[in-house]
């Protein structure tokens, strides 16, 4: 067995997942392991999904791109989370950036499931508490987006529950001790938590707002967060 390892540089955008396939495909990859935050492990999923699919990734998008269908299974996907945010290891969507577009975008299928997701606290004991903080809100608001959706359903609201009660007695533990396991483990559940709910119950506004505004460049972005701070001030 032999590895050859594909670094992934933020949030991954159409050219890194091109990219991704082309290394793989020319080294031959039998599988796939995202290793990593939410970016890393959706660059995995799309790469995988498309090692085994025809055309571009563009073709699959929603929005920007065809819509089409991936009709193959993707290559074997392991994710193994190293932030609490996303739960990106249980859902069936990979988020991509198209900077031409100016617009974050969902690649779906049930196919971009991993087959195995690893989760373990420990490997977030050394994450520096701004991502701790910032992976952690994303977390918190997945389970309470989910909670309040129309497709909620007592299955759903009883993950959310439990990972807002989680995120609620250890997000702030876990950023001003990073090495408090406990903490970190109530966040990486809590990240687990968020990933199968909002797969089951979808998500609401604030997702929704996320896929343009992060789309925007840096500096349009904070002239936007700006005017919205002073329209709430108001």
């Amino acid at each position: 067995m032999d590895a050859v390892i594909f670094s992934v540089d933020g949030e991954p955008s159409l050219s890194t997942i091109r990219e991704g396939v082309a290394l793989a495909k020319t080294e031959r990859c039998d599988f796939v392991v995202g290793f990593g935050g939410g970016s890393a492990i959706d660059a995995g999923k799309a790469i995988a999904a498309m090692l085994t699919n025809p055309g571009d990734v563009l073709d699959y998008l929603e929005i920007i791109g065809q819509g089409k269908v991936l009709k193959s299974n993707s290559a074997p996907f392991l994710a193994i989370p190293t932030t609490a945010g996303t739960g990106s290891e249980v859902t069936r969507n990979a988020v991509l950036a198209s900077p031409e577009h100016r617009l974050k975008v969902s690649l779906r299928s049930p196919y971009l499931q991993p087959r195995i997701a690893l989760v373990d606290p420990e490997l977030a004991l050394e994450l520096p508490a701004a991502l701790t903080a910032t992976t952690g809100l994303d977390a918190l608001t997945q389970l309470i987006e989910a909670y309040v959706s129309c497709r909620a359903n007592p299955m759903t609201d009883a993950l959310c529950a439990e990972g807002i009660r989680r995120a609620a007695r250890s997000l702030r533990r876990a950023c001003d001790d990073g090495h408090n396991l406990a903490a970190r483990e109530d966040m990486a559940l809590a990240s687990l938590l968020s990933g199968i709910a909002l797969a089951n119950a979808g998500l609401g506004a604030v997702h929704g707002f996320a896929g343009p505004i992060a789309g925007c460049s840096r500096r349009r972005t904070e002239r936007f967060a700006r005017r919205c701070c002073r329209t709430s001030w108001r």
